[in-house]
């Protein structure tokens, strides 16, 4: 029975014939090599075999190492090579990282071990795959009052809200003032968009919002699929919400949600009620994510370090999704360093000589806003004022915040801040902090449409639930003060 028919079948496994099958493993794909490995391990737990982690260190996958032998390989996947090896680190430490630091020092032999696997072939780059829990989708509590309406849709509740439509100054005087209508249109937030609710009458009204009769269809893309009108008394809803990450990483509260008596877990300053983070049992093998395979060896673990580990490497994988070059497609090298080390990089340049771009340094670095999951690419986004890269998913830039963390750093590695840097920090010129959004293609300040931050030259929008500034809790305070000075400085002289 070969290697393939084994992991298919259900025959036990004995020591004699995993030595046989860990030469074999270079025959199958990627996706096979770790479908044996979960199976190894499913008949370890069950206690069908014992092994080390050094035997299990001696499955072969199909290194660069093995060109010469076997020839270039149709694909190159280091996943099988980087669970082991941190299952090794993590034996030979005799415990789990349990804050940042142990964290960066494990994420950093890990970008090592990639350099070392790739031999410098660089092409083959791609994102790591440690076998996490994958994030199911993230749930999220809404508060509610006993007169809101919410729907039923395809299995799932929404809240339905008054989505802001724009203005109309109706009944003007001779200067042009007159009376400010507001207009509103039912629709729902699912997954992070804006779907609006079916409009079947609409009887326009003079001196105040349209009449407006509503269908039982939301309309998403031109599409309509229908709905149920629901109303209750509970002050919450549970209602699904578009993924930030691929892996879960929600770390668990220590106490109950205060609106809902439920347990939750924090996802990007967000309550999720939807975390898939269970060990697996034998029956569900297939399913084995990490976590299991440290459990099933008795290695030392820590939750909230492991969770900790998730978020940087679902922070490093965001980084290599923008990490080639757009003229030549080849892979970015650090600008700054001969080796190609990777983790915790900001500025990257294109090796190609003949590439239009060679050598222009680019600047990738992840986005201040905890609550976005972008990375910032000056390819794409223009600068602040202060001369800082505008996040184009939620319009982040620059905080005071960050000016000191900045100076900090610096002067901490002995060099000497710039003095506009100094001067930013001094006179607290932080767009965060002074409720200040500006368009990333245009750099114009943006103007405030609804919840959303708006840019009519550009057409550009940061979205109610990404926008930086809003979350800044000092945001309403700041914002009348810039009011406040606006209209000082637009009185006539005396």
């Amino acid at each position: 029975m070969d290697i393939k028919d084994w992991t298919n079948s259900e025959d036990f496994l004995t020591t004699s014939l995993f030595h046989l099958y860990k030469n074999q493993t270079r025959s199958l794909s990627p996706s096979e090599q770790i479908l044996f490995l979960r199976k190894v391990f499913r008949e370890i737990q069950l206690g069908r075999v014992t092994l080390t982690l050094s035997e299990i260190a001696e499955i072969k996958t199909y290194s660069l190492e093995a060109f010469q032998e076997f020839g270039e390989p149709e694909e190159i996947d280091y996943s099988l090579d980087l669970i082991i090896h941190v299952l090794k680190y993590i034996e030979t430490k005799n415990e789990f990282p349990k804050n940042s630091s142990d964290v960066y020092e494990l994420v950093k032999s890990i970008a090592d071990c990639i350099c070392q696997y790739l031999q410098n072939n660089i092409e083959y780059l791609t994102k790591i795959d440690l076998i996490f829990e994958e994030c199911p989708g993230r749930t999220a509590i809404v508060r509610k009052s006993y007169d809101d309406f919410y729907i039923n849709l395809r299995g799932n509740n929404y809240k339905v809200y008054d989505i802001y439509q724009g203005y109309s100054i109706v009944d003007k005087d001779k200067n042009g003032n007159g009376l400010l209508i507001q207009h509103f249109e039912k629709g729902i937030y699912a997954k992070g968009e804006i779907c609006m609710l079916e409009i079947v009458k609409r009887n326009s009204r003079h001196r105040q919002d349209d009449f407006i009769q509503y269908g039982k269809n939301i309309v998403y893309f031109e599409k309509r699929y229908p709905f149920e009108w629901k109303k209750d008394s509970n002050e919450f809803l549970i209602t699904p919400e578009k993924s930030p990450v691929k892996c879960c990483e929600g770390r668990k509260s220590d106490k109950n949600c205060e609106l809902s008596g439920k347990e939750f877990w924090w996802c990007y300053g967000r309550k999720c009620f939807n975390a898939n983070q269970n060990y697996q049992e034998s029956s569900s093998w297939k399913k084995y994510s990490l976590r299991d395979f440290i459990k099933i060896l008795n290695l030392p673990f820590d939750e909230n370090g492991y969770y900790i580990f998730v978020s940087e490497i679902n922070r490093l994988n965001r980084l290599l999704e923008r990490i080639k070059c757009v003229d030549c497609t080849k892979v970015l090298r650090p600008s700054k360093q001969t080796n190609f080390g990777f983790y915790r990089v900001s500025h990257f340049k294109c090796n190609d000589e003949n590439c239009v771009s060679h050598s222009k340094e680019i600047y990738l670095t992840h986005c201040l806003n905890s609550k976005c999951t972008n990375v910032i690419d000056e390819r794409v986004a223009k600068r602040c004022p202060n001369g800082f890269i505008i996040c184009d998913i939620c319009g982040s830039c620059c905080s005071n915040q960050q000016f000191v963390r900045r100076i900090e750093n610096l002067e901490s590695n002995g060099q000497k801040p710039p003095q506009k840097l100094v001067d930013l920090k001094s006179e607290e010129k932080g767009h965060w902090e002074n409720a200040e959004c500006f368009c990333y293609k245009c750099q114009n300040e943006m103007s405030e449409k609804g919840d959303n931050y708006y840019c009519p030259n550009c057409k550009v929008s940061y979205s109610r639930n990404n926008v930086y500034v809003k979350f800044f809790k000092g945001y309403q305070m700041a914002k009348n003060k810039k009011m406040q000075a606006r209209q000082n400085s637009e009185k006539p002289p005396n």
